[in-house]
């Protein structure tokens, strides 16, 4: 019997020029990939490789939206996890924009890394790949401060919304900071909540505000080019404020309407079809060329320890992700978790729940093209009578 082996990579070459691997006595760093031309992580533990790397895979999706990530990029983000006890800088993390355009991220890692220094690591490294793919290298290319500290907090409130209860309720006991000092927020100052809870709240504010026009896809294009933020702001949203002082009602007010809106986290329609989408796409390596299974072979494949722990990971990841799904693509979440949970079934009871999901699926997609059919058609009839 043929066996697979989910996509990992034992790295030569690419571990010690590409990444810039110092390798130590015989260990050899291994590499796992979320997906092409989005994230490679290595470490000398293939289990923390791949613990980093379900984490890399799980950001793209959450943060496609803000961040209008293109499907993939001419070439991925690459993650080294450094043993902390070789690590001799001040940060726990650092990014860096090579000459020919390559983006690698470098993390001080062991068993005990804080989660949330890795998210940053993480973002930092998105932001940076996609200011490179938007402007090429130069040494304006910058990730605002605010922003990776609002692409974790957006990140984590999406998946797992009850962080976004947790963020309504610390952010009722603060004041929000002015807009111009979260702005300018530099690198190397302290960190403080209102700060980190703020850059939450503004992009939240931000994205919200942006309509037809794009207003948010061209301040998020300018700050990637290392534009001021002040300036970018009001080329970016023009008309919204005559002066400073407006400008500061205008994100005031914003805040306050984000932190008592009484809404449940949930991702739109488009966001759940991508993370879902995610959950059920396996790629495997057979005799050293990628393949994309279909859920059903994958399945008859559960035997192998390999593919059985895999399968166990991604159930655990879409229980996880019921209740911040859009309503529309409930069912399916639903029917998958079934299907991930029937590694010991016959031929007959897999079929049957694999079935159930492609209904779901199909079901779903369906009522996302329609509601936007029946959005659009209802926006042109309203621009047109108010055009009258």
């Amino acid at each position: 019997m043929k066996r697979w082996r989910l996509r990992v990579l034992v790295v030569v070459a690419l571990g010690a020029v590409a990444l810039g691997w110092a390798a130590t006595g015989s260990s050899v760093p291994v590499i796992f990939q979320s997906a092409p031309g989005r994230f490679e992580v290595a470490a000398l533990d293939g289990g923390d490789a791949q613990r980093v790397a379900a984490l890399a895979a799980q950001a793209w999706p959450m943060l496609a939206g803000p961040l209008a990530l293109p499907e993939s990029f001419a070439s991925p983000v690459f993650v080294r996890l450094v043993p902390a006890a070789d690590w001799g800088e001040r940060s726990p993390f650092r990014v860096t924009v090579e000459a020919g355009g390559v983006v690698s991220v470098r993390v001080a890692w062991d068993p005990t890394t804080p989660e949330v220094v890795v998210r940053r690591a993480l973002v930092q490294g998105l932001l940076m790949r996609q200011a490179v793919a938007r402007h090429g290298v130069n040494e304006r290319l910058t990730a605002p401060l605010w922003l990776e500290h609002a692409c974790v907090g957006w990140w984590r409130t999406r998946a797992e919304p009850a962080q976004l209860d947790a963020l309504k309720q610390a952010s009722a006991r603060l004041a929000p900071p002015a807009l111009e000092d979260l702005l300018q927020w530099q690198r190397g100052a302290t960190e403080p909540v209102p700060f980190v809870d703020g850059a939450v709240w503004l992009l939240t504010f931000l994205t919200g505000e942006a309509g037809k026009a794009g207003e948010w896809p061209a301040l998020l294009h300018r700050l990637l080019g290392g534009e001021a933020p002040a300036a970018a702001l009001a080329a970016s949203f023009p008309g919204r404020y005559a002066n400073d002082g407006e400008r500061e009602l205008w994100w005031q007010t914003g805040w306050q309407q984000l932190r008592r809106a009484r809404v449940l986290p949930g991702w739109e329609a488009a966001e759940s079809r991508v993370e879902l989408a995610e959950m059920v796409r396996f790629v495997f390596t057979q005799q050293g060329e990628d393949a994309v299974l279909p859920l059903r072979e994958v399945l008859e494949r559960a035997g192998e320890p390999l593919v059985d722990r895999e399968l166990k990971r991604r159930a655990a990841a879409v229980n996880r992700l019921l209740t911040a799904l859009h309503p529309f693509y409930r069912n399916a979440a639903l029917s998958l978790a079934d299907a991930l949970a029937v590694r010991g079934a016959g031929a007959e009871r897999r079929d049957a729940v694999c079935a159930a999901f492609e209904q779901d699926w199909r079901d779903a997609t369906e009522l996302e093209r329609a509601s936007a059919t029946a959005l659009d058609a209802l926006s042109a009839r309203e621009n047109k009578a108010s055009a009258k």
